[in-house]
């Protein structure tokens, strides 16, 4: 459907922002902490390693000394890491108790009659 009011596509317009002062952005010589807001989705989520940088050799070399340690060759690491935590954090599974009254089930399979 043609639209005979249309303009092309809309661009938003420039307003004077007299606060606007970019020079003194991240110009924090004494910054010591930063603060995140994790959501997750699954319980037992763990964040390690967090490095806020601008330096992207610095952040490979990190990576390289940190992340890869965990992540492991084909990403085996991580899985090897989380499984040696649970042996060591979390209780050994319980196996289920026997009855001793097995044979009993298949009685119960029977139904019993008066006779008439």
């Amino acid at each position: 459907i043609d639209n005979p009011d249309y303009k092309g596509p809309w661009e938003h317009p420039l307003i004077p922002n007299k606060d606007y002062a970019p020079e003194t952005y991240a110009k924090y010589k004494d910054l010591t902490t930063v603060g995140f807001e994790l959501w997750t989705v699954n319980g037992g989520s763990i964040f390690d390693n967090i490095l806020v940088t601008d330096d992207k050799k610095y952040a490979d070399k990190m990576a390289e000394k940190t992340w890869k340690k965990i992540k492991g060759e084909e990403g085996s690491g991580e899985k090897e890491a989380k499984e040696a935590w649970k042996k060591e954090n979390e209780p050994e599974e319980e196996e289920p108790e026997e009855d001793e009254d097995d044979d009993d089930e298949d009685d119960d399979d029977e139904e019993e009659h008066d006779e008439l």
